[in-house]
């Protein structure tokens, strides 16, 4: 990472000596100072004495790299205040922006019946961002929605739980038991498949990133901060070669595995590159070779800038890339 030049640093200390502090994490002025207005904001609502102290310390964590999300305890996701916690990953608003995308289709798609109950399974659910915002969406026209999420680390289903809580404590969600559930699973075991029934829609924000990306392409923030098991897969080697896949890739070859078993109509699993994404077509074009296929890029809502490809063949198939941005997405509509 490039050295701050001194000229931005004393452009930020003649402004206010907390800019300064933020920026080796914030890396200009622009962001310091949006930042610093967020932490300011948040000292106002929650102390009304020593506020100067908590200032200085909030920025010098930022400072250093601690993500704003965990100083301030939320973060946007539509319409939800998501709280975050240290030990569980940050919800991103690219996140969010195929969370709208899809159920905008969903809305739209005839083959939804709006009189049955929708049955939505969220894996890796960590904070529950993607299934609460779901239900936030959808339950409106499909009045006997439910949504189960699912993950292996028991601090995200604690928090999970707590978003859920604080949504419904606001009344942006319905109190009712059996809308929106999470659970604490091992999407690996056997028996945890054994126990799954049928669901219309099936979503994934499952751990990506290889063992070499997360040393040298992660953010330092990231990398000190946000929990490694939510962001690079720890396969063993059988398990690898049983899946027949790179080891970054080896939960969406689990995931395939058991849309083949629950068979939703669809299933949408974020990526973290239009590379990964093909490879993910790939998989499960394997499994079902008449499934509708596209990737979505980082805002699917987005007309594409001129370089940016809006199709690409993948084994004799085109397949249509959807937006402007990274790929993000990859969107399966099951025909059979």
């Amino acid at each position: 990472m490039p050295r701050l030049p001194p000229s931005l640093i004393r452009r930020a200390k003649a402004i206010s000596p907390h800019l300064a502090t933020l920026l080796p994490a914030c890396r200009d002025l622009v962001s310091a100072c949006n930042e610093l207005r967020w932490i300011r904001r948040h000292v106002d609502k929650i102390v009304p004495l020593r506020q100067e102290d908590l200032l200085d310390e909030l920025c010098g964590k930022r400072g250093h790299g601690v993500p704003l999300q965990y100083l301030l305890g939320t973060q946007p996701f539509g319409d939800l205040e998501i709280k975050c916690r240290p030990g569980v990953l940050i919800p991103r608003s690219e996140t969010e922006a195929w969370v709208v995308e899809l159920t905008k289709f969903v809305k739209w798609y005839r083959r939804m019946d709006t009189r049955k109950g929708l049955k939505v399974l969220d894996l890796c659910t960590g904070s529950g961002c993607i299934a609460l915002l779901l239900s936030l969406l959808l339950l409106r026209r499909f009045p006997g929605l439910s949504v189960r999420g699912v993950d292996v680390e028991p601090k995200a289903i604690a928090l999970a739980k707590e978003n859920l809580a604080d949504a419904t404590d606001r009344a942006i969600l319905p109190k009712s038991e059996h809308n929106v559930m999470f659970e604490e699973a091992d999407i690996f075991s056997g028996k945890w498949l054994d126990s799954l029934g049928e669901v219309d829609i099936l979503v994934s924000n499952p751990p990506y990133i290889s063992a070499k990306g997360f040393n040298h392409d992660t953010g330092r923030s990231v990398r000190k901060f946000e929990p490694k098991l939510a962001l690079v897969p720890n396969p063993t080697t059988d398990l690898v070669s049983s899946m027949k896949c790179q080891p970054e890739d080896v939960f969406y070859a689990r995931i395939l595995d058991i849309a083949m078993k629950c068979r939703p109509r669809i299933t949408v699993l974020e990526v973290g590159d239009l590379a990964q994404g093909l490879r993910v077509v790939q998989m499960a074009r394997s499994r079902w070779s008449d499934a509708k296929i596209e990737v979505w890029r980082d805002w699917p809502d987005m007309e594409p800038q001129d370089d940016e490809q809006q199709s690409i063949e993948v084994d004799g198939v085109r397949v249509s890339i959807k937006g402007s941005g990274h790929g993000r997405a990859v969107f399966i509509r099951r025909i059979s």
